[in-house]
């Protein structure tokens, strides 16, 4: 195999960081080179950082053939030490819940999220959305015109998945609404108190409040 194409396709994915670039992307700029070598090539990087214990790396598949470099999970434990606040990067059950409504139910405007799991999810709909999990795409024909919320390809990094919404695992409105329903007698009684503290003293200072103010 061209060790200089593996460098290429190396480079690339270092220069295009976190967004990744689609497969596509890299056949169109390595036009000389047939698919299958960009594939095969591809197939030997990823074997060479995972037998390769003195590297930091290894690529990500996500979305729709889509590609990213990052360091392995194995070594988690000692980058994690770089974050300032841990919990920051842990998503709480609620936002989980919402998220998964917007997977499975987007696009989806915050009512209908609401209507869904029963409670209101104001909060965990900005959450996610300065996550960068969430994102507007539209709005709903009613008299609101109320923002209407899909998954971002931030989604399919975060759970690890490769190709688009229509891969993600089936689950009836039935069974999706008995998974919510579990939660919501916890949520009702406890989340009201636990966010609206951490809410409030979050956003107060935040650029996005007015924003939020006015999402529906």
């Amino acid at each position: 195999m061209n060790n200089n194409l593996k460098a290429i396709i190396e480079g690339l994915l270092f220069i295009y960081g976190d967004d990744g670039i689609a497969l596509l992307d890299l056949q169109t700029v390595l036009e000389n080179h047939k698919p299958s070598e960009i594939k095969a090539a591809i197939n030997e990087l990823e074997e060479k950082y995972k037998n390769d214990e003195s590297s930091a790396f290894s690529i990500q598949r996500f979305g729709t053939n889509k590609l990213r470099l990052q360091t392995k999970e194995t070594l988690y434990e000692w980058f994690a030490k770089l974050e300032v606040v841990k919990d920051q990067s842990k998503l709480s059950k609620s936002s989980i819940e919402v998220l998964s409504i917007v997977a499975y139910k987007g696009p989806i405007s915050k009512a209908g999220i609401d209507h869904i799991r029963g409670a209101d999810s104001s909060y965990q709909v900005y959450k996610l959305r300065q996550r960068n999990l969430i994102r507007v795409t539209g709005k709903s024909e009613d008299l609101g015109r109320s923002n209407l919320y899909s998954i971002t390809e931030n989604f399919f990094k975060l759970f690890n998945l490769s190709g688009g919404k229509e891969t993600l695992p089936l689950i009836g409105d039935e069974e999706l609404q008995e998974i919510i329903a579990e939660n919501v007698q916890v949520l009702k009684t406890t989340e009201a108190e636990n966010n609206s503290k951490t809410f409030f003293n979050e956003i107060s200072e935040d650029d996005d409040f007015d924003e939020f103010q006015g999402a529906e």
